[in-house]
């Protein structure tokens, strides 16, 4: 009899004790969920700040297009540029609105590189390119990675992303292996709404994506931990 007691008496002991060891999982699991995220944010903050340091470099000036190996060493530079539109390369890229208008320029120099004007919404008509010889600047860009994703909403015309490999099968040649975004005031000077460059990620993106999910996984693994010993505890005999 007294045993049984003994066992009714402990069970509200081993269930504060089970709930306490679960608490603490659940709260150093909180802590590495945080940690993660702080990761990336840190992370994306660094990015950020030195996407826009490089933008804000003294802005080169293109005569003509240097070669290949130098302008991708440029990229995320403003760079203005002397040249005159073609209309006719007129091209709308975006998976939803708003679009980005992207028009050739060919240099005076002749080679022809795609200016990404600005930003064009859902019912606005595309407006008219300047005519004449006419000086832009912008951040130079690479050509964008084709990541399958496609609108289905949106007109056949309409290219998802801004690749150059597509650009150069109807665009007249040689084309500055390069995309420009306008700055905002040559945007507005479009009629159109800014475009933010798409820029590559950097160095480091993956690493730190990395060690974000091992705090994310040590989180589960404490958790599953926990509920283990809380179980263990529950099961084991006086």
């Amino acid at each position: 009899m007294a045993d049984g007691v003994h066992t009714e008496d402990s069970r509200p002991t081993v269930r504060i004790k089970q709930v306490f060891i679960i608490l603490l999982g659940i709260a150093l699991a909180g802590v590495m969920v945080f940690l993660g995220l702080w990761q990336m944010n840190v992370f994306e903050s660094q990015r950020d700040d030195s996407t826009q340091a490089r933008i804000n470099e003294p802005v080169i000036t293109w005569n003509e297009a240097p070669r290949k190996v130098e302008v991708m060493a440029q990229y995320g530079r403003r760079v203005t540029v002397t040249g005159t539109f073609q209309p006719s390369t007129t091209t709308l890229v975006g998976t939803s609105w708003p679009l980005r208008v992207v028009t050739g320029v060919t240099l005076t120099s002749g080679e022809t590189i795609a200016v990404v004007r600005g930003q064009l919404s859902s019912g606005q008509k595309v407006p008219a390119t300047p005519t004449g010889s006419t000086t832009l600047t912008g951040v130079l860009a690479a050509s964008e990675a084709d990541d399958g994703r496609r609108n289905p909403q949106m007109p056949a015309a309409v290219l998802p992303s801004l690749r150059l490999e597509v650009l150069t099968q109807t665009w007249p040649q040689p084309l500055v292996p390069a995309t420009l975004t306008l700055d905002d005031k040559y945007a507005h000077s479009h009629g159109l709404a800014p475009a933010q460059p798409v820029l590559p990620k950097g160095d480091g993106g993956e690493r730190n994506r990395g060690y974000a999910l091992q705090w994310w996984v040590f989180a589960i693994f404490t958790v599953a931990m926990s509920l283990a010993f809380a179980r263990a505890a529950g099961s084991r005999k006086d």
